[in-house]
């Protein structure tokens, strides 16, 4: 048996390097097209590209959200994308993405400062439906936080069931680590 797992082992070992030693059909000479420097995707995603955008929204200002789309489309020429992808840049479905992108953002940043707020985000789920895949791990975050609360709770407590007060205390004291955290 372990002379047939061994010529087994031999055949594939033999017939990798024979296939690996075979001539490409390749003009190696070719010149190789330059790549761009930067892609489509990270054009659209550049963080001060979604923070314009942001601003925009926060604004309610289209014109400002169209600025850092050509911005986006300058960069893109600069980088010698392809024309394929310029059109898409300066296309309204890379600007409803983008938009889409500002939105995701600005309900991470809305759920981050209710977690530390100590403040539901049941309002905020409701303002931004872009982030619904993102709905369950926030809520995983705010249950977390609410368990760290109960911890502390229960330690001031003494290891007893916490009292209301306790509760309150827990609170004061998240917030207290909370407003020092924003001094900084």
């Amino acid at each position: 048996m372990k002379v047939i797992v061994a010529l087994v082992v031999f055949v594939a070992i033999g017939a990798t390097l024979w296939f690996s030693n075979q001539p490409h059909n390749e003009n190696i000479n070719a010149p190789a097209a330059p790549l761009p420097v930067i892609s489509r995707q990270q054009i659209l995603t550049a963080t001060d590209l979604v923070e314009g955008v942001k601003q925009g929204l926060q604004q309610d200002d289209d014109q400002v959200i169209d600025t850092w789309m050509s911005k986006a489309a300058s960069v893109a020429k600069e980088a010698d994308i392809s024309k394929d992808d310029i059109d898409y840049i300066e296309s309204d479905a890379a600007r409803d993405y983008v938009i889409f992108q500002a939105k995701r953002s600005q309900f991470n940043e809305a759920v981050e400062q209710a977690y530390y707020e100590l403040q539901g985000i049941d309002a905020i789920k409701a303002a931004y439906p872009q982030a619904t895949d993102l709905y369950a791990s926030a809520d995983k975050l705010i249950a977390e936080r609410d368990t760290l609360i109960e911890q502390i709770a229960t330690e001031l407590a003494g290891g007893n069931t916490p009292t209301n007060a306790e509760r309150q205390a827990a609170r004061q004291q998240w917030l207290k680590r909370y407003n020092e955290k924003q001094s900084q």
